[in-house]
């Protein structure tokens, strides 16, 4: 059995799309790691052309996590993990790196698309919404309710919800999120959770926070895992501040990461400078990823120890 690697890093002179699938994916097997690629690859595809095309950044990033949200195998918008109390509650952000300005969602019910409120939001006086916020733009936006349920969701809750260890030691599927660095080398964050499964109800994790999302004319960085610990770490603006203090991409990742093999934590994180250099790190056991260039795949997840 080979080492596995958990830094992967490379450059690119233009367009850079990473987009993540969650450290811990509903389906921890070869098959699902592979049916998560897939997805993946065809999301970048169409991230890649709309970018090629001219739209801009944020509001690719947003399509980016519509399209995670929509597809039940993440846990993002339709099928996100339930809280204690069998209610799924979204979070989501998104931070123009150019215009430096952050954008988020907290706590979204009833909503399949928190994304699109995010970027709603980056032409609001209030960027940063709960209830009854949320739901009071999304009907000034004429959304529809939806239910987020799923039966897969619903049976593992049924089968947790005897359990009373809150915060929750159980570790489901989580955040997913994707950096961009555009054609004229803007940066923009962006990402989308359903929280870790079977937790407090109204615990509030880093997503919707410049802890676990964060970008600049520097760096962009999205972070997925345990978000009490990337919150204490404060990892995606920690990064972001080493690589605009000077240092490379891969030495802020690489510092963070040793740093955070000290405290065991367990989380990842995608992230592209400036520069053209690109990121994905991680010290949880997977984290389904994709690289695209405008050319197509620069590199893509593949586990190096054996999965049943």
């Amino acid at each position: 059995m080979t080492q596995e690697v958990k830094q992967k890093y490379g450059k690119e002179d233009s367009l850079i799309v990473i987009i993540h699938g969650g450290a811990g994916p509903q389906d921890p097997n070869k098959t699902g790691i592979e049916k998560a690629n897939k997805a993946l690859k065809k999301i970048a595809k169409q991230v890649v052309k709309k970018l090629i095309e001219g739209i801009p950044a944020s509001k690719v990033a947003c399509f980016c996590l519509q399209e995670l949200e929509k597809d039940p195998q993440f846990n993002a918008g339709v099928g996100s993990a339930l809280q204690s109390d069998g209610i799924p509650r979204l979070s989501a952000s998104l931070m123009n790196g150019h215009k430096q300005s952050f954008s988020g969602v907290i706590s979204a019910t009833y909503l399949p698309h928190p994304s699109i409120l995010i970027e709603k939001l980056q032409k609001r006086r209030a960027k940063v919404l709960t209830s009854p916020g949320t739901e009071l733009l999304a009907r000034e936006l004429s959304l529809p309710v939806h239910s987020n349920l799923t039966e897969k969701r619903s049976k593992r809750w049924l089968k947790q919800m005897d359990k009373a260890d809150y915060p929750s030691s159980y570790f489901d599927s989580d955040t997913v999120g994707c950096v961009i660095r555009d054609l004229k080398g803007r940066l923009t964050a962006a990402s989308s959770t359903g929280g870790i499964g079977h937790e407090y109800p109204g615990r509030v994790g880093d997503t919707g926070t410049v802890s676990g999302n964060y970008a600049s004319r520097f760096a962009a960085v999205a972070v997925t895992g345990k978000g009490e610990q990337i919150t204490d770490d404060a990892v995606a603006a920690r990064i972001e501040t080493r690589i605009r203090d000077g240092m490379s991409l891969e030495e802020a990742s690489n510092k963070t990461y040793q740093e955070a093999l000290t405290k065991k934590r367990r989380y990842g994180w995608i992230a592209v400078s400036n520069k053209g250099e690109w990121g994905v790190t991680r010290t949880t056991n997977l984290l389904p990823y994709v690289v695209f260039n405008e050319k197509g795949l620069v590199d893509e997840f593949i586990p190096d120890t054996e999965i049943e």
